[in-house]
């Protein structure tokens, strides 16, 4: 019996040892600090003031285009607006010849997950300088390696770490059954009200709602948080219905929830009603971050699903989310219950029905990804989201509003960003074609200013390449598996020669 434990302790010590030398030759496992950490977060001395001269500027405070402009940015807010002809440039100015090229503010993705810190590099080189992060980590996510976003958030702002400037949820508030084993879940409305309490101490921008929450725990929660001035975001619980959502004061819904069931593929609402739910959105104020690639995306074909692993983006993403990806993949195109092999075409068919609706009610519209989700890559996938939104029916003004006005608008922050005004804060997008004739020219970028730092597209290139690098395992990262290949060894012949 004894040499059968030691033979099988063995065993297990030989393969842990080839999977750790597979995971670290290949990137999956590997330590030191991310990549994002050695990027200079600070604001360079040649650029306190940065000049934009003979650029055409997309202000998205209306739909027009401001011809031969003059922009000039001091630290990190846009200062003056002018025709180029009509101000002077500053002396000392690092100017930036924008003859040809469209000046739009920058992206703001309004639903993403930072789980790793080098996503936000991927955000910031496709022009999204502003992201709402949906599910604040705290305790057991933490505590699993996952970032702490308060401190991503605070850092960056205080001009420590390089990233897009983030607002963020506190942790999903979810009922029984939950459903992710890490979400907190709140039964009684005495808890759910302190822990609403207790996400506005702790600084938190919004509190999330999720399905599973009883009517008392959900009524607890809105009036906990109109209470403390703190906006409700999230699903709509299916407990308490689109209707009560609707008249309750929550802020935004997520995914057309309420409207549509994802995994079903179906409409919630009665079709004939589509119209009027849309009007009743319009007059409750409440926004819809539609997402409108993310379920498509979570159930394609087998050819779609080849398109996803070959896109671009993944180039980029670290070798530990692609190992995973494919599983993630499969368990959340299992959790669909729609049984055909047309689930993508389907949802995205509802999709663009329900989206026509809500925008032909007028109701608020907000780009948003889910990023990062399998094969829902980071920065990548705010594209393929603005192209979704033209396919519904926007307008490409339209779609660009989801991600800039609109986006602060629902923040109610339009004195901070969202627009290229004078006052505003200095994230923008330099695109080398008019977004307004193709939105897909918002692609085409010419360089990103981040809070009043310029990064050529070059620049871009050149930390995309860095990342891209940092996760080549070093020397360290290859040696040290083989150590317990060593042990193991050791233990075989200490063993066999013992026999």
């Amino acid at each position: 019996m004894k040499n059968l434990l030691a033979n099988s302790l063995l065993a297990l010590l030989f393969l842990a040892a080839l999977t750790f030398v597979y995971l670290t030759n290949t990137g999956v496992i590997r330590f030191g600090s991310p990549f994002i950490r050695s990027i200079d977060p600070g604001l360079p001395t040649e650029q306190m003031i940065v000049a934009f001269t003979r650029v055409n500027i997309v202000p998205m405070d209306r739909e027009i285009v401001l011809e031969n402009q003059t922009v000039i940015i001091r630290n990190g807010r846009i200062e003056r607006i002018a025709p180029s002809g009509e101000v002077t440039v500053p002396e000392g100015a690092f100017i930036i010849d924008g003859t040809g090229k469209y000046l739009v503010p920058g992206l703001v993705d309004m639903h993403v997950h930072i789980e790793f810190e080098n996503d936000m590099l991927l955000f910031v080189a496709i022009g999204v300088t502003g992201v709402r992060k949906r599910w604040g980590n705290t305790g057991r996510k933490i505590a699993f390696g996952l970032p702490d976003q308060l401190a991503l958030r605070n850092n960056i702002n205080a001009g420590e770490l390089f990233g897009p400037t983030i607002y963020t949820a506190g942790p999903v508030m979810e009922g029984v059954p939950a459903f992710h084993p890490l979400a907190e879940v709140f039964v009684t409305p005495e808890e759910a009200a302190n822990s609403v309490i207790w996400q506005k101490e702790q600084g938190y921008d919004f509190v999330k709602v999720y399905d599973n929450l009883s009517v008392e725990v959900y009524t607890a929660i809105m009036e906990a948080a109109q209470a403390q001035d703190i906006p409700v975001v999230g699903h709509v619980p299916f407990a308490v219905g689109l209707d009560g959502v609707l008249e309750s004061g929550q802020q935004t819904i997520e995914h057309l929830a309420g409207y549509i069931e994802a995994d079903a593929a179906q409409f919630i609402l009665p079709e004939d009603q589509l119209d009027a739910y849309a009007a009743k959105t319009v007059d409750a104020g409440v926004w819809n971050c539609v997402t409108l690639v993310e379920y498509p995306m979570s159930k394609q074909t087998p050819e779609g699903y080849e398109r996803l692993k070959d896109q671009h983006g993944m180039a980029y993403v670290s070798p530990g989310w692609k190992f995973f990806s494919p599983f993630i993949y499969y368990m959340t195109a299992r959790s669909h219950t729609y049984p055909g092999e047309d689930y993508a075409v389907r949802m995205a068919a509802l999709n663009d029905r329900m989206v026509q609706a809500l925008q032909d009610a007028g109701a608020g519209i907000l780009l948003g990804t889910d990023a990062a989700q399998a094969y829902n890559i980071p920065g990548f996938s705010i594209h393929q989201e603005l192209q979704a939104l033209v396919s519904a029916g926007l307008s490409p003004f339209e779609a660009l509003e989801a991600g800039t006005r609109n986006a602060a608008a629902a923040m109610d922050k339009l004195e901070e960003f969202g627009t290229v005004q004078e006052g505003r804060r200095a994230d923008l997008l330099l695109l080398d074609a008019n977004p307004l004739e193709d939105v897909g020219n918002v692609e085409k970028i010419a360089g990103v200013i981040l809070r009043g730092r310029w990064l050529s597209a070059s620049d871009l290139n050149g930390l995309l390449e860095g990342l891209v690098e940092s996760y080549r395992p070093g020397f360290l990262d290859r040696l040290w598996p083989f150590s317990l290949l060593a042990a193991a060894a050791f233990w075989f012949f200490r063993k066999k020669k013992a026999v």
